[in-house]
């Protein structure tokens, strides 16, 4: 009965000593990286991509449900876009936005860097569980606001992430809403998501 009461002590003991190293752990991260995770948090809070091609478009939106325009564009851009992707891709189509309608033919494929790739084709009302919205792995924000003009060899697409823009308000009091801050482990071991 005694050993029985000494074995439980002891890993009580150790489940407190590295519950305790883990959450010390995580505040040396969150300490650490504080500044680094502010400015990746800010810059997650817009869209600015920048395309090269012709081009034909003008499209404004208050989230995906609720938009209005269309065009046509094959271009050839620079991505600063939801969910970190940094990079470059193909992007072309045809598209018509008369909320809630919804037509588009939309590929952007190839993407380089942390650009994603994907092919929309929507003929009707638009599905916010499609997986390129998926709010931790799509390449578009189904809640985004802003907008879109392409005109002769130019277009440039602009907005806004609310849900971003609230994960980088409480990141200043250490909350990670959207539980995209690095860590150490983050460049020690590859996530895949």
């Amino acid at each position: 009965m005694k050993h029985l009461r000494t074995l439980s002590a002891v890993c009580i003991g150790l489940f407190l000593f590295f519950n305790a190293a883990s959450a010390h752990a995580q505040w040396v991260d969150k300490l650490t990286l504080y500044v680094p995770n502010r400015v990746l948090d800010l810059m997650d809070a817009f869209t600015l991509n920048i395309g090269l091609g012709p081009t034909a478009h003008a499209e404004l939106r208050a989230t995906r449900a609720v938009q209005i325009g269309g065009g046509v564009s094959w271009t050839f851009r620079g991505e600063k876009d939801f969910n970190r992707q940094y990079g470059f891709a193909l992007q072309n189509g045809a598209f018509g936005y008369l909320s809630p309608l919804v037509y588009e033919d939309l590929d952007r494929r190839p993407a380089y860097l942390l650009a994603k790739d994907f092919w929309l084709k929507t003929d009707g009302i638009l599905d916010p569980k499609d997986p390129v919205y998926d709010p931790h792995t799509g390449a578009i924000d189904f809640w985004e606001i802003g907008g879109s003009l392409g005109a002769a060899v130019i277009e440039a697409d602009v907005s806004i992430h609310p849900i971003e823009i609230a994960d980088a308000l409480l990141g200043f009091f250490f909350i990670d809403l959207r539980g995209d801050d690095l860590t150490f482990e983050s460049f020690t071991t590859s996530k895949s998501k």
